[in-house]
């Protein structure tokens, strides 16, 4: 059974959605570096207008993801991708011929809207793709895709703006999209599971008269995964707005060091996935879901840590073992974040607890963004900002430990029950 199990892992659909989802995610990457070239780089933008482009880049994905989800949950999930990968394509397409900031703006936040459906489209159809004991392996196998693009699209992207200007890079980016819509459009009709009654006009419960928010309410395990990843990004997060000063002040380093360190998250990342994937026993994704808070505090324990090191290598060398650390985490708690919506949630409503899960994490990171720049260094000092992250991912640590007793005995009792 095992081995049947293994060979449906990756049937033709989940391939498809994967190399659709590389396919456009480096374009997407081509594209954000343009964006920076276009208006900082090579324009007069500062840290405002580096802070908008972020902006408008989240914002909309924080807006538009319960909508995103409620199509995925009444319509064709393969026409829903395709359609957002042709409007992305025409977005951008617009950015080809201007250099107009009061354009830039509006092009990437409806572009991120119209993104927005993604994610929760391909969480909502995998259950639906593959057998229950395989959804580990098959969201690693995303991560992994996901982890690898991080890697290596930065290259890429710097190579083709090194030889070409920004609008005819973002080209590759138009192309990308299209050659995304034309691998998705070779799935099958990935029609949302509908229980009795679940196509009421107003769409906003399924058959059994559950509302989204009594699903996710009403289930102790969807609310324990919701809080802990808006929690773990929300505290997270600075890391990406104070890395770049951190390496320049503390490592006393440049943007070697800097494109060292954020890789180096990208290969623990790879390699939380290929460990579950090459995994012949089921994993229970709790225990992974705290093994990869505990691992991701490595991050600001390794950063607060070192800037009491004397040493300037040794500061380096802790670093980036946190920085590896941390990515092998990050990859557990996303994985397995994925995995129990997943499991959690009935699949008629998948579509809009995916789209509500999207939304809080991007919550979480918005607010990182907003709050880490009036906290440094106006409240406490780069290295009290790191410390103090990595007791509150401690403390997260302990709280999802306690609740997660709860969360098994129901589960039991449930079982016992059935």
């Amino acid at each position: 059974m095992a081995t049947i199990n293994e060979r449906r892992m990756f049937t033709a659909p989940i391939l498809i959605l994967g190399f659709s989802e590389s396919v456009s995610g480096i374009g997407n990457w081509i594209t954000m570096m343009a964006v920076f070239a276009l208006v900082v780089f090579r324009g007069d933008g500062g840290v405002l207008e580096s802070g908008a482009i972020m902006m408008a880049g989240l914002l909309p994905v924080l807006l538009g993801s319960p909508l995103s989800g409620w199509l995925c949950d009444r319509y064709d999930r393969r026409r829903l991708m395709i359609a957002s990968e042709l409007v992305q394509a025409a977005l951008v397409s617009v950015l080809i011929f201007t250099s107009s900031n009061g354009v830039v703006y509006p092009i990437v936040a409806l572009e991120a809207l119209a993104g927005s459906i993604m994610t929760p489209a391909r969480r909502s159809v995998i259950p639906s793709l593959v057998p229950a004991g395989n959804l580990s392996r098959v969201n690693a196998f995303f991560q992994q895709l996901s982890g690898t693009i991080k890697i290596a699209a930065p290259l890429l992207a710097g190579g083709l703006l090194a030889i070409m200007n920004p609008h005819t890079a973002i080209i590759f980016d138009v192309a990308s999209f299209l050659v995304s819509a034309l691998l998705l459009s070779l799935l099958p009709k990935l029609q949302p599971k509908r229980t009795a009654g679940s196509s009421a006009a107003d769409g906003k419960s399924d058959g059994n008269g559950r509302t989204l928010r009594s699903i996710i309410f009403g289930s102790m395990g969807l609310r324990l995964i919701f809080v802990t990843v808006f929690l773990g990004i929300f505290v997270i997060v600075g890391f990406d707005i104070l890395a770049s000063v951190f390496v320049r002040d503390s490592l006393r380093a440049g943007e070697g060091v800097f494109g060292l360190l954020v890789s180096l998250i990208g290969v623990g990342t790879v390699g939380s996935s290929i460990l579950i994937m090459a995994g012949k026993r089921e994993r229970d994704p709790w225990n992974d879901v705290l093994i990869g808070i505990l691992l991701l505090s490595a991050i600001p324990l390794a950063f607060g840590v070192s800037s009491f090191v004397p040493s300037g290598s040794i500061r380096t060398l802790v670093a980036i073992a946190g920085c590896l650390l941390g990515g092998a985490g990050s990859g557990l708690l996303n994985i397995q974040a994925g995995t129990l919506l997943q499991l959690l949630t009935p699949a008629s409503m998948l579509g809009r607890t995916a789209g509500a899960f999207q939304a809080t994490a991007t919550a979480g990171q918005l607010m990182g963004v907003l709050l880490t720049p009036a906290l440094i260094p106006n409240v406490m000092s780069m290295t009290g900002y790191f410390i103090a992250a990595f007791v509150a991912l401690s403390i997260l640590l302990l709280w999802v430990l306690y609740n997660l007793r709860a969360v098994r005995v129901r589960a039991r009792a449930e079982v016992t029950v059935g």
